[in-house]
């Protein structure tokens, strides 16, 4: 019976304004119910830690909140602070020294400030043991754990986001103002980067600006301009980790089940509406006849079929595709609308050529720009490429393989549920038209 009444995720829906600490929170009780569907495969953790084979995979879940949700500063930043914390506790213990720890209940400039308690590094306990990272409050003394699971993955993050070459765009002069270079503790490790990550996420008008509330904006704000270490991000990585676990990773898992484009999926549901007024068509008409009811049984055919595509159709899964255990390319996704760089961009004439794209050799592919223009440029030219192609042509578009088999559980159970509803509607529907006594009109 657990399958007839099988919810796939439910959507938690964004917050008004800006993100703050009790709003996120609010994610957490909102998503108890959508966490049960989720198998282990396709965990916040497994997915985090690039574990997930596409279209579930990490760079899946970047390219989700660029395009979809356009929320990718949220991720971008929480990758960047979690390297920033390797790095910055792998630091000579001279140079960590240099940079305090930054209490924001306390801070250095206030009486009876000790330098030794500051706030946990917002991540849940779950959290840190995958990614092998002690509280803020032991840094210094923390070792890494020995675990061969946490050193295997502290490896591959290390070395994957150590190799992304991240664009450094020119940071802009606001940072070099005079009460700017007053203010910044030159002398303090990873200051120059403390700067221009700032400069792109933190500062009101950033070109990513992360969706914060007054208080904690001015909180960080003052925060990094007197220390380097990790706890001046405090809150932000509280917020984003509360926000990407409980709420955009429910939602990309929701919408990660849908294995067709819209077009697509609309013209499976008026095909199955087809199918179902078939049945109906047959029904009506063999009824009305003088030949024999059990002809009517030919109409349970269409039922089944158009009530069973039209149940998975709505939610987001076809099934000839399911079958084959493929999907269709997302918009972004497909060659001909793939945004050019480099020289091919000036010779088609392109104004956004100095967006450049690195992608890691290393087993966590990742293309990402650290610092750069906003995710979504208005002059993306593959939105210009989709909106004019033939909706034929959206219709069918090119098929890639569903490598992810906690995905293709949950659209398996999604079908075994439109199978099973499609019986009981079918069946009812059958004993209805053959008891009815025939029309006799021809």
């Amino acid at each position: 019976m657990s399958i007839l009444f099988y919810k796939k995720p439910k959507h938690v829906p964004q917050v008004d304004g800006p993100l703050k600490l009790g709003s996120c929170q609010k994610f957490a009780e909102r998503t108890k119910d959508c966490q049960a569907p989720i198998p282990p495969e396709l965990s916040f953790e497994k997915i985090i830690s690039n574990k997930a084979l596409p279209p579930c995979s990490l760079q899946d879940f970047l390219d989700y909140l660029a395009y979809v949700t356009h929320d990718a500063e949220n991720l971008q930043f929480y990758l960047w602070l979690v390297d920033y914390h390797r790095r910055f506790r792998n630091a000579p213990r001279e140079e960590r020294h240099l940079s305090p720890k930054w209490n924001f209940n306390n801070p250095p400039s206030s009486p009876g400030y000790s330098g030794r308690s500051s706030p946990a590094f917002g991540c849940s306990d779950k959290t840190l043991s995958v990614l092998g990272i002690k509280d803020f409050e032991t840094l210094e003394e923390a070792d890494i754990s020995t675990a061969s699971t946490v050193d295997d993955f502290t490896s591959q993050y290390t070395a994957t986001i150590g190799t992304l070459k991240f664009t450094e765009l020119p940071v802009p002069d606001t940072l070099h103002s005079e009460s700017t270079r007053q203010n910044a503790n030159s002398y303090q490790p990873f200051r120059s980067e403390i700067n221009r990550i700032v400069a792109h996420y933190i500062s009101p008008g950033a070109p990513r600006e992360l969706n914060l509330s007054y208080k904690d904006r001015a909180a960080v704000l003052h925060a990094a301009r007197r220390t380097t270490h990790p706890s001046a991000f405090g809150p932000i990585k509280k917020i984003l980790d509360l926000t990407l676990r409980n709420q955009s990773h429910p939602n990309f898992i929701r919408w990660s089940i849908c294995n067709g484009n819209k077009p697509w999926t609309m013209v499976l549901r008026i095909f199955a509406v087809c199918n179902i007024a078939i049945g109906f068509l047959i029904a009506i008409l063999l009824t009305l006849s003088r030949a024999s009811r059990w002809y009517r049984l030919f109409a349970a055919l269409e039922w089944w079929f158009g009530i069973m595509t039209l149940i998975a159709a709505m939610q987001g899964v076809c099934v000839l595709l399911l079958r084959r255990h493929t999907r269709e390319l997302r918009p972004w996704e497909v060659e001909e609308n793939r945004p050019r760089f480099g020289v091919e961009a000036e010779e088609a004439g392109l104004r956004h050529s100095k967006i450049l794209y690195e992608e890691t050799k290393s087993r966590w592919p990742v293309k990402m720009e650290l610092f750069g223009p906003p995710n979504m440029s208005p002059e993306e030219t593959w939105m210009d490429a989709y909106r004019l192609k033939p909706l034929f042509r959206k219709t069918l578009e090119r098929e890639v393989p569903t490598q992810d088999e906690g995905l293709h559980l949950m659209q398996n159970k999604i079908v075994r549920q439109a199978e099973a509803w499609a019986f009981i509607v079918t069946v009812v529907l059958t004993v209805f038209f053959t008891a009815l006594p025939k029309g006799n009109l021809y």
